[in-house]
Order: structure tokens, then C-alpha cells, then sequence
């Protein structure tokens, strides 16, 4: 019973404090005004435009042999221009192999060998040319 009459003052003081926190409170600080540092300067951006190198025009086809991926440079009007092709097979296990070929040549084979049979599940053949672009020739499940 003593507690509940100790509700109501202990009620009051705190919410008199309460009040009294409010209005004790400092005055604010003088508003700040802006002033003036110097002048803007709006700089341009002159148009440029971006122009992609062509498509280059190489046709190469790999085909799965039993114990090695044979890889042909069939042709095309760019294919003078090939310095590399690099060649990147994925295997069914999840290993891959990865090749380099410099110089490729029109009209000639280039073999990777396997030890057993070729697991080669994709094959992805990107060519480097002469001027350092470089395209995806080929992009194909074997």
C-alpha cells in the first residue's frame, strides 16, 4: 500500500524535471549566414565518341577426336592478321586446359593431345590480331 502512494509524487518530480531540463537549456547559437568564398566556374566536357573496332572475320572449328581436340583455321578475310589464339577447353571432370597457338596458320591442324580418351566438354578460342584486338572465335560444346 506504501508503494502505491509513492507513485504519484515520484510521478510528479519526474516530470517536473522533465520540464525543468527543457527550460534551462542554453539559448541557441547566432544563425549562420553564408558568405561569399569565390566564384564558380562551370568547366565543359567536349563530345567524344567512342568507336568499337570492327568485327573481325576468322572462321575456326575444333573437333573432338578420341585421344586429342583437333583445331582448324578454316579462313576468312582477317585471318592474315591472327598473332595467337588462345585456347581454353573445359573437361567433363571440371579440369580445363589451356593452350596458347602463336602464328596460327590458314588451312593448318593444331592438335591437343590427351593422355587416354579427350573428356573435353566446351571449347573457347580467342584470337589476338596484329593491331592487339582480341575476339571470341569459337564458343562451342564438343
Amino acid at each position: 500500500m506504501t508503494d502505491m502512494r509513492l507513485i504519484l509524487p515520484v510521478g510528479c518530480l519526474l516530470v517536473f524535471f522533465m520540464l525543468m531540463s527543457g527550460c534551462i537549456q542554453s539559448p541557441s547559437a547566432a544563425p549562420v549566414i553564408p558568405q561569399q568564398t569565390g566564384t564558380v566556374s562551370v568547366l565543359s566536357i567536349p563530345h567524344t565518341t567512342v568507336t568499337e573496332p570492327s568485327r573481325k572475320v576468322v572462321t575456326v572449328t575444333a573437333e573432338k577426336m578420341t585421344d586429342r581436340v583437333d583445331i582448324l583455321v578454316r579462313g576468312g578475310k582477317d585471318a592474315g592478321a591472327l598473332t595467337s589464339l588462345s585456347v581454353r577447353i573445359r573437361n567433363y571432370d571440371g579440369t580445363t586446359v589451356q593452350r596458347n597457338i602463336p602464328s596460327p596458320e590458314t588451312g593448318r591442324t593444331y592438335s591437343i593431345q590427351y593422355f587416354r580418351n579427350a573428356n573435353a566438354a566446351n571449347i573457347n578460342i580467342v584470337g589476338t590480331f596484329s593491331d592487339g584486338y582480341q575476339q571470341t572465335l569459337l564458343m562451342s560444346s564438343l
